[in-house]
């Protein structure tokens, strides 16, 4: 979308090449176009709004376009995005190609006008069929989508071809993808990364992550973790936070050139950096790399600080870390109310290793009264949602030894609570799951 909403000031900006009528001839004479904009390249936003007020009331329609550009930013005068709609349409009903574009945006997402996707659509497709690319590729998006119409992959992608030709770069994504999936054309994996590495080689950071995805995975390409890496940190670098934390995990596992304690120093930096965007899977990770001194300084306040924070986030593997660390009081004082809130919290959101630990708690008495029933019902619940054979085997001695002291009535009430169960919407995903296929993106 901020492609898109920055597609009127590169307009303006390209339009500037023609300064030369002098603002004071404008003042005497009346205002022509060319000093309007002279007045808008000057940065003297209430001439210029002047200016474009009275050409747009004239009935020129790229006056109509500025000023309605004037008043959706407030440069110059209030802000008013339903005055700026009404003159984005005047422009556009005579045919001024960068108002039809604008048009099918407003529309779409309902900006100064009531949201109408028929409507966008219409707009969408009388600019791209005037040649436009960045129209070209929203349609082809709607038509792949099926919104408003039905479904056409076909049509959909023949728009992101013809909108990939001429440079655009979501297009040239969005047809990689589509070759990739198999949508509207035959899957060519070989063509999806070969229009990828278009698209990432001009600067496109969601196209540098899908071609990172296809070396990692060997899709289309010779399957290579240097490439992999290279990629991923060139989207890295412009902030895309997957990436971000993908070349970390790359980097923890040791698969680049460099040798293991600079490996894993990188991998502590990218972590950091997605950590710092607000990722809860990267948050978790730095705690433990802070905690383990792994990468960075051991240092349990500050790997404390980094569970909070994944916590807050509703992410389980956090959420137990930090229970564990105040069951110590490592990082923080020592506190079981804290321990079992938090312990509770991951076991259920279905996070199996939280659902062991609590299985343990209630076993013990740790933090809690000592009560089988429970611990029963956290290792069954272990058991019945663990994929990891090693772990389900453990899950299942662990409920076998809970059982024996409990009698069959109590055995049979804890599995009806075992087969009513159902998670949270606290999240377990692990940082291997930054590393997903890529999906068409919506300018």
């Amino acid at each position: 979308m901020l492609k898109l909403r920055l597609y009127a000031i590169v307009v303006l900006i390209l339009s500037v090449f023609a300064l030369n009528a002098p603002v004071a001839r404008a003042q005497q004479e009346g205002p022509s176009f060319d000093s309007a904009l002279a007045a808008f390249a000057a940065g003297d936003n209430d001439l210029a709004g002047r200016y474009f007020w009275r050409l747009a009331g004239a009935g020129d329609k790229r006056a109509q376009y500025y000023l309605a550009y004037m008043l959706d930013a407030g440069l110059g005068m209030g802000k008013d995005p339903f005055a700026a709609a009404g003159w984005y349409r005047k422009s556009a009903e005579q045919d001024y190609l960068p108002a039809i574009v604008y048009m099918g945006y407003i529309t779409s997402i309902g900006h100064g006008v009531t949201k109408n996707e028929k409507e966008a659509f219409r707009w969408y497709t009388r600019a791209a069929q005037m040649g436009d690319a960045i129209a070209q590729n929203n349609l082809a998006t709607m038509l792949r989508l099926g919104r408003p119409y039905a479904r056409d992959l076909s049509l959909a992608s023949q728009w992101f071809l013809q909108s990939a030709m001429q440079g655009n770069t979501r297009a040239q994504f969005n047809l990689a993808t589509m070759y990739l999936k198999g949508e509207g054309v035959k899957a060519n994996p070989v063509e999806a990364a070969r229009w990828y590495k278009i698209a990432a080689t001009r600067g496109d950071a969601l196209a540098q992550n899908a071609l990172a995805y296809v070396y990692r995975n060997g899709i289309g390409v010779q399957k290579s973790d240097v490439e992999a890496i290279e990629w991923y940190k060139r989207a890295a670098e412009q902030g895309h936070m997957p990436s971000q934390l993908s070349v970390a995990r790359m980097y923890e596992l040791g698969l680049s050139t460099l040798d293991a304690q600079k490996s894993i120093e990188q991998a502590a930096i990218w972590y950091f950096h997605a950590a710092e965007e607000g990722n809860a899977a990267a948050q978790s990770r730095l705690g433990m790399f802070y905690e383990q001194g792994r990468g960075v300084p051991k240092n349990d306040k500050e790997a404390a600080r980094w569970y909070k924070r994944a916590a807050k986030g509703n992410y389980a593997p956090a959420m137990l870390a930090l229970a564990k660390m105040y069951e110590e009081g490592r990082g923080v004082k020592q506190n079981f109310d804290q321990m079992i809130t938090l312990c509770k919290q991951a076991a259920d959101s279905g996070y199996v290793a939280a659902q062991m630990e609590l299985g343990r708690l209630y076993r013990d008495g740790i933090g809690v009264e000592k009560d089988m029933v429970q611990s029963y019902r956290w290792f069954a619940l272990a058991a019945k949602n663990a994929t990891d054979a090693e772990q389900k085997s453990e899950a299942v001695v662990a409920r076998i030894s809970a059982a024996q002291a409990l009698s069959q009535s109590e055995v049979d009430s804890a599995r009806r609570e075992v087969e009513s169960w159902r998670p949270s919407m606290a999240r377990v995903m692990t940082p291997d799951a930054a590393g997903h296929a890529p999906e068409l993106m919506y300018e």
